[in-house]
């Protein structure tokens, strides 16, 4: 499974252009190097479950991922990365 076209599958899928960069926007930046690729942050933090679902948007003036995931006890959780240079930001878990 390429999850790189899982993620663009789903940016394509948006639909506030202002908080969700498009799939062209995405992929030059990925290839220029602006921003890391879904399978770099997946492999830089690795998520303990199955992934839900994956988004690019802006959150005070930076490009970030948003990923939405649930864990093996069934905790839905949304983890935020800095898309460019992959720090990772935060983490929220729903019960």
């Amino acid at each position: 499974m390429n999850i790189l076209l899982i993620f663009l599958a789903l940016v394509a899928g948006t639909t506030n252009a202002e908080q969700h960069p498009n799939q062209t926007q995405v992929r030059e930046w990925v290839a220029a190097g602006d921003m890391l690729s879904l399978d770099v942050i997946l492999q830089r933090h690795p998520i303990n479950g199955e992934l839900l679902d994956a988004e690019i948007e802006w959150e005070d003036e930076r490009l970030v991922y948003e990923l939405k995931w649930l864990d093996s006890a069934g905790l839905r959780h949304e983890t935020y990365i800095d898309a460019k240079s992959g720090d990772w930001i935060e983490e929220e878990i729903d019960d």
